[in-house]
């Protein structure tokens, strides 16, 4: 199945103005997994829900995260969550979590793959004892355009806790397929709007995910955390999009039992 591309500004530099585009030069839709952050810039506002329980243990986040792309390749990522926990029997805590600030820079831009790096800085503004401490994680992220509208998102990074002295490989892989516009005339995978200002209203996405852990030094050094996502996500129109996705566990010990993510994207 063949996409034609859409129009788009040529490839350009770290201070060219960002293209507000959220399509490859090649046509491919340039979609956000649900938990694996992609290699691409936009400028978004995230509203995400979590669920999860086991072990004892109930938790419910609520996540606030802004995307700001200054220009074509330098952007910044703003992370604040709000965390209910509530354990078998006892009173539930809600309190703020840690405050993420995540610069990040396109490296490489091609028709069908891009590579970004960026470094994750964690505070520990977390109330009610449920943050943690200062860790820092630098990464390397990757969009790939794997063909008929598959693409992969590919974080890797490796992650170090200053207050415990731990270091551990963090790892991500979100595999997304756009289906096309639900309810339109025309063929499947057709974008919405004009040549010159193409969005992602209508467009269906299935996610398959995994993601996870691997301790390098303290305390859990040699533990394998990994857990999956299936989900779906759908633009509502050209400035929003639903998603929503069923998380589970693919490694023992076990982080939690099953949970469930929900939530809205809002585009600048």
């Amino acid at each position: 199945q063949a996409h034609e591309p859409v129009s788009a500004p040529a490839r350009g530099g770290f201070l060219d103005p960002y293209p507000h585009i959220p399509f490859s030069s090649e046509g491919t839709p340039q979609v956000h997994s649900c938990g694996v952050e992609p290699a691409f810039l936009g400028r978004d506002l995230f509203l995400d829900y979590r669920y999860r329980s086991g072990d004892g243990l109930v938790e419910n986040e609520l996540e606030l995260e802004l995307e700001w792309a200054f220009t074509r390749r330098l952007g910044v990522i703003v992370e604040v969550p709000y965390i209910f926990e509530r354990e078998d029997g006892g009173a539930t805590v809600d309190g703020f979590g840690d405050l993420a600030i995540v610069p990040r820079a396109i490296l490489l831009e091609r028709d069908r793959f891009i590579l970004s790096a960026q470094i994750e800085v964690e505070t520990p503004t977390g109330t009610n004892g449920l943050g943690g401490e200062t860790a820092i994680a630098p990464g390397l992220l990757a969009w790939l355009d794997l063909g008929d509208w598959w693409t992969l998102n590919t974080r890797l990074a490796v992650e170090h806790s200053f207050g415990e002295d731990e270091t551990e490989f963090l790892f991500g892989f979100g595999l997304v397929k756009s289906i096309g516009q639900l309810g339109s005339s025309g063929p499947v995978g057709e974008v919405s709007g004009d040549r010159d200002h193409p969005t992602l209203a209508g467009l269906l996405n299935l996610h398959l995910e995994a993601t996870g852990s691997v301790g390098l030094d303290g305390g859990e050094q040699g533990e394998v955390y990994a857990e999956g996502l299936i989900g779906l996500s759908y633009g509502v129109n050209a400035q929003m999009d639903l998603r929503v996705g069923y998380e589970f566990p693919l490694t023992s010990p076990r982080e939690f039992d099953s949970g469930l993510v929900a939530g809205l994207v809002w585009h600048f």
